[in-house]
């Protein structure tokens, strides 16, 4: 039996690969962006003019819509008064008091996409037709990320991610897909996945 062997030419490169550095950007959008700031940073003009065009090529197809909306139920106190929608999170600009005593400021809060959608797949496992309680969905919340909570004080004692579960209802509330009413929750119109 003949065999019949190709000839393969090699290229390889000399030197040490470059490393990007983009491994915890969460959208590729996101990674082009950071990419074309660290070649700038480091004199690529022709890698950053590149990655300018993949940028622009993607932006072409896959566009950034920014969806803004005034929440019409804002009495000049605490709570939501603007919700940006993007591709990948939700920006929610909500006035909060500081301190009793305080005027309320301006907060600008961000809701991962990936955090949504955990949330969304909870609320359709615990959804029974009656209230769910926002200790539930809290410990839910934690094991399906992996927080590391191990009950309800732990995690409401975890203020940075107490506040961001009590936005992330709060949000999709002024959606009308919940009604949130501080310790529990009454699904409205949750789509099952």
């Amino acid at each position: 039996m003949e065999t019949i062997s190709r000839r393969i030419e090699r290229i390889e490169k000399q030197g040490k690969p470059v490393v990007l550095g983009v491994k915890s950007c969460k959208t590729y959008r996101k990674a082009l962006e950071t990419l074309i700031g660290q070649q700038y940073k480091n004199g690529r003009t022709e890698l950053e003019f590149y990655t300018r065009g993949l940028l622009e090529i993607y932006n072409k197809f896959h566009p950034e819509v920014i969806e803004t909306g005034i929440i019409k139920g804002w009495k000049g106190k605490s709570g939501i008064i603007n919700i940006e929608k993007l591709p990948d999170k939700v920006i929610i600009t909500r006035m909060q008091k500081p301190n009793k005593n305080e005027a309320p400021r301006e907060v600008k809060i961000e809701i991962e996409q990936y955090q949504l959608e955990t949330i969304l797949r909870i609320l359709n496992k615990l959804n029974n037709g009656e209230l769910i309680k926002t200790k539930h969905i809290a410990m839910a919340y934690s094991i399906a990320l992996d927080l590391g909570h191990h009950n309800w004080k732990e995690f409401f004692a975890d203020r940075k991610q107490h506040n961001l579960l009590t936005n992330i209802l709060g949000y999709l509330d002024s959606e009308n897909i919940i009604e949130y009413s501080g310790g529990t929750s009454k699904i409205l119109s949750l789509t099952s996945e």
